[in-house]
């Protein structure tokens, strides 16, 4: 019996069901068995199924580049009723692959399994789950150095867009794409705040609204806000805030607590860290539970993260044992000296959007 006869024997929803269960990157692969399995896999149905139980498994996605290769490396994000201190040593899930030659890997995030990063000309959006590149046109007759690039999320149409302003001079516009639409041209969108957003920072999506800092200027004063951008309606707004940059000491948070009124609250915590600690490992973002995430900047053999919890300031301490064994070293061509250059993305999600 050939493998097509034996797929499509199963009845539909239970080859869904089973498809459902395996990783991204097998169910990528799973597309060129037979037209029913590919037919299943691109229907909308069960990419919104795949999406919804992914997005309750996030992880922390790890990678490092060496010469013309990126080498991938995903941990579980475990939850805090986890011990305060774990070790493992089972496999974690790694890849490695080409990237366009070029590449500048900026400041940026996760949104919704994509990630963007910069080419030496254009932008670029990076699947992880899939491996797939997706090069955009330029957004402006200017170097791509001249501007910053913000990726958004609307869950609820299921659409990526890509914001794009200028970073060394202040303006009353931006330009915006539409991931995956049949119109691939950068549109304007105005607004009434001639603002310069912060080349450093990395803007949050969060439930379809995404925030940056910016510099406001207005009568020949400048004043540090909180810039928000509705990804689904395109709408620009001004979020005030005072003294927002806080200081160096420990984590400053301040927690929006109702965007039309402009309320804020603020906290700061001083975290359970020795000097030398502060030198190794780097915030990396916050994950669902509350906890911030502290990644290592190199790293030899096993891979360690640290979580602060800072309603009980408490930390935990997690490793991964044998990510970078000397058999792995030896076949890549990496040498015995530790890793260096790492970008880490907390929650990150698998996502089967093609680019």
């Amino acid at each position: 019996m050939s493998r097509s006869t034996s797929s499509s024997s199963l009845p539909i929803e239970l080859t869904r069901e089973i498809l459902l269960k395996l990783p991204a990157e097998s169910i990528v692969k799973s597309r060129y068995v037979s037209k029913l399995w590919s037919s299943i896999i691109t229907d909308g149905y069960f990419t919104d199924r795949f999406e919804t139980r992914s997005s309750t498994r996030p992880s922390l996605l790890m990678f490092f580049t060496k010469r013309d290769r990126v080498f991938v490396f995903s941990f579980p994000q475990h939850s805090k009723n986890s011990n305060e201190t774990r070790s493992y040593s089972h496999k974690v899930d790694s890849y490695h692959m080409k990237y366009p030659t070029g590449c500048n890997f900026s400041i940026t995030e996760s949104v919704h399994g994509l990630i963007y990063f910069r080419e030496s000309t254009k932008p670029v959006i990076w699947n992880p789950s899939t491996k797939q590149f997706l090069t955009l046109t330029k957004p402006i007759e200017e170097s791509i150095y001249s501007v910053i690039v913000f990726l958004g999320y609307d869950p609820i149409e299921g659409k990526h867009k890509v914001l794009c302003m200028p970073c060394y001079n202040a303006s009353d516009e931006c330009r915006v794409l539409t991931l995956g639409s049949a119109e691939k041209t950068w549109r304007t969108v105005k607004t009434s705040y001639k603002h310069q957003a912060f080349y450093k920072c990395t803007g949050r999506c969060i439930n379809g609204v995404l925030y940056y800092v910016a510099s406001y200027f207005e009568d020949e004063s400048e004043s540090y806000i909180v810039m928000s951008f509705d990804v689904r309606t395109e709408k620009l707004a001004c979020l005030d805030s005072d003294n927002l940059m806080g200081n160096d000491d420990g984590i400053t948070l301040w927690i929006l607590k109702d965007a039309e009124q402009h309320q804020w609250s603020y906290q700061h915590f001083v975290t359970p860290f020795s000097r030398s600690l502060k030198k190794i490992y780097k915030l990396y973002g916050v994950n669902d539970d509350g906890e911030f995430i502290f990644v290592q900047s190199t790293f030899l053999k096993s891979f360690v993260i640290l979580y602060f919890d800072p309603g009980r300031s408490s930390l935990r301490r997690v490793e991964f044992k044998g990510v970078a064994d000397e058999e792995f070293r030896f076949k890549n061509g990496l040498g015995n000296k530790r890793l260096r250059a790492l970008f880490s993305f907390p929650n990150h999600v698998e996502t089967l959007t093609s680019l």
